[in-house]
Formats: structure tokens, C-alpha cells, sequence
């Protein structure tokens, strides 16, 4: 049986489940709905029929705090690489539980999650300054959420997700820039040493900073000209740095690479094999990588980006930054008349239709081209 009456403003449901098999006393259940007489009838009619299957969850005596805990400690930690586990450790304590924390999970609602979201945008930041997170950083923040709320109906600590109904916010497409021949002649004039080397590599493979920082040896393949992309460098907030394999399974592939880069790898292979024997014992041989300083040591990704920033802004060329030699090599290669596909193969995207999105600016021009193209097979 189910009843409904009306409880100064608000609505209360009453569900009866049958009787104690101990005491015989009657059990129910109750909530009550904020709202019209017309949503509490929808939400009592949801409760009798979730009582009558099987599948009512009881609301949990659990914070948020508690539960993002929780699955911090359960899920995160079990499955995630380090650098995500941080990631994550960061949000939930210094965004999620000010704002949501002392919340019950069972009280949840979605204009909870709507105010964080708005809050975010507006106020989100913590450095100190004015202003709100980007509109990716919040689409994230969304994203995390309802992964942790999924876990909880999965667990059945509450019987819905309340992030299902909010739409997190579109990110703005941002601005793709790549470096034209001359730009990056240029800039290759201009640097030596292992910082040619990896500006070359990037220019011409796609691969991305940490990919190439974590580039082994025996991931080079002389004879068949190829490089194996398997891991990815990074650095946690400790100062650590962590190789693991990269997120998609489409990161994880080969790169054919021309003559040039194979004279560039044997010649710092032969630079290795001097510092080693120059240094002895104090050249550190736990790495097997490509680009080590010259005792042995490995490159912080951070530490790339500043040699990088430092030798774009002698010449003027700012306005880039390290990954766009990314950016670069996709562009210069669809300018080239290169299929999608096969840049699509050489990023490590996950579809195509992500490559042709991202590089969308280089396509008007090589419609033209087709179109001309078109036009002259038909005058044969």
C-alpha cells in the first residue's frame, strides 16, 4: 500500500512493506517531496513499484565526503595509473568536498550538481585569482562526479544517479596552431644538441612529449625504420617521475620514421655509449631511454617545455608551444596530400573522424585541390 499526504509544503510518501517477522509490527517506508502533488504521486508510484521488484535501496547515512573517499580508496587505487590517482586526489579534496562534501549521498540532488558546475565556471579557481575553470576543466569535473556516482548505484548506496540529467558544459574548440616549413627550419637553425633531436623527432613522428621522453631503445627498430610508442613519461606532484602505458589502446602503436631520424637515433645511441664509458660508475644505467642527459638521467617533461619556450622566444615564435610539433606534423602532412587515415595512425588517434575534427582547418584547402582535380578528369 502507498499513501500520500500533504505536509505543510512539501508532500509525504508512505509505503507499507509488510510486517517485522519478529516484533509483527508494521514496517514502512517514507519520504518526503518537495515539489507538486503531481511529482510526489510519480515518486511514490516509483518507490511502490522499486519495494514490489526488489531493486529499493534504503538512503545511505554516507556523506559525499565519505563516499569519494571511499572510492578513492576502492577504485583509484586499484585501477588507475599514478598520475590520474593524484589527479583525482586533488579534485575530490579541494573541489568536490567544500562544496558537496557535507551533503548525504542519498540527499543529492541535481541542482546540487548544477550549482557546483555554475560555481565552478564562475569561482572555480585556487590560485588565488579572480575567475572561474575553463569549460573543459568543469566538463571533467562533471565527468569524475559521475563516475564516483555510478560506483554508488553500482554498490547500491542510492538507487539513481543524479548526474544523469545535467548536461556538463561544451568546451571551447580550441585554436590549433602549427608551425609552417620555414617557422620550423628556423627554429631547427637554431637549437643543437639533444634539443634538435627531440624538436626534429616530434616535428616529424607526431608523438607527443611524454611519449618521446619515454622512447626506449629496444623500441627502435633500425632495419624495418620504425619506432614502437609503448609508454608515456610523467611527473607526479612528489617530483617522481612514473612510466606506464598510454590511456587508448590507439596510443599504442608503430611510427615509420625516414633516414634522417635514424642518423639522428645512432648518433645519440653512439653519444650514450661514450658518456657511459667516459663516466663509469657514475652514469646511471637504469634507464634503457633515448633521451637521457649525459650521465644517464632521464628528462622531466617540464624540463622539455622550458628549453622549448626559451629557444622559441629568441625567435620571435611564442605563440608556440610544444605540442603544437604535433600539431605541425598532422598539418604539414594532410598539406602534403597524406590520407587521414594514415595521420589518424600516426597520432594515436581513436578515430579518424578525431583527426579530421581537430585538423578541420587544413580540409577547405584540399577540397579545393580534389575539386580541381575533379575538373580535369573530366576535360580527358
Amino acid at each position: 500500500m502507498a499513501h500520500l499526504r500533504k505536509r505543510g509544503d512539501n508532500w509525504q510518501i508512505t509505503i507499507e512493506v509488510g510486517r517485522d517477522p519478529v516484533t509483527g509490527k508494521r514496517e514502512r517506508i517514507y519520504e518526503t517531496v518537495k515539489g507538486t502533488k503531481k511529482e510526489a504521486r510519480k515518486r511514490m508510484h516509483e518507490l511502490a513499484y522499486q519495494v514490489e521488484n526488489g531493486t529499493y535501496v534504503e538512503p545511505s547515512e554516507l556523506t559525499m565526503k565519505e563516499f569519494m573517499l571511499k572510492w578513492y580508496e576502492d577504485y583509484c587505487k586499484n585501477n588507475l595509473a599514478p598520475s590520474t590517482q593524484e589527479y583525482y586526489e586533488m579534485i575530490i579534496n579541494s573541489h568536490y568536498i567544500p562544496l558537496l562534501g557535507n551533503i548525504k549521498i542519498s540527499d543529492l540532488k541535481p541542482m546540487h550538481i548544477q550549482s557546483y558546475i555554475t560555481e565552478k565556471l564562475n569561482n572555480g579557481r585556487l590560485d588565488g585569482k579572480e575567475g572561474g575553470l575553463s569549460r573543459k576543466s568543469v566538463k571533467r569535473h562533471y565527468t569524475v562526479l559521475n563516475q564516483i556516482l555510478k560506483y554508488a548505484v553500482k554498490l547500491q548506496v542510492i538507487d539513481r544517479n543524479p548526474a544523469d540529467p545535467i548536461s556538463p558544459p561544451t568546451p571551447n574548440k580550441p585554436e590549433i596552431q602549427a608551425m609552417t616549413h620555414e617557422e620550423l627550419s628556423e627554429l631547427l637553425e637554431h637549437v643543437e644538441g639533444w634539443l634538435y633531436d627531440f624538436i626534429y623527432i616530434a616535428s616529424f613522428t607526431g608523438a607527443r612529449r611524454g611519449e618521446l621522453l619515454a622512447l626506449r631503445w629496444k623500441d627502435v627498430n633500425f632495419k624495418e625504420k620504425k619506432i614502437q610508442i609503448k609508454q608515456s613519461a610523467s611527473k607526479l606532484s612528489g617530483g617522481r617521475l612514473v612510466f606506464r602505458e598510454p590511456k587508448t589502446n590507439s596510443s599504442i602503436r608503430p611510427i615509420d620514421i625516414d633516414e634522417d631520424i635514424i642518423k639522428i637515433l645512432k648518433r645519440r645511441n653512439k653519444k650514450q655509449k661514450e658518456d657511459r664509458l667516459r663516466l663509469g660508475e657514475n652514469y646511471n644505467n637504469e634507464y634503457d631511454l633515448i633521451f637521457v642527459k649525459e650521465n644517464g638521467n632521464p628528462y622531466f617533461p617540464d624540463y622539455a617545455t622550458k628549453q622549448f619556450k626559451k629557444a622559441v622566444r629568441k625567435l620571435g615564435l611564442e605563440e608556440y608551444r610544444l605540442h603544437d610539433l604535433r600539431h605541425t606534423h598532422a598539418t604539414l602532412m594532410l598539406q602534403a596530400g597524406v590520407h587521414p587515415k594514415i595521420v589518424q595512425e600516426r597520432l594515436g588517434h581513436s578515430s579518424i573522424t578525431q583527426t579530421l575534427d581537430t585538423y578541420s582547418h587544413v580540409i577547405p584547402s584540399m577540397q579545393k585541390e580534389a575539386v580541381q582535380k575533379l575538373k580535369n578528369s573530366l576535360k580527358k
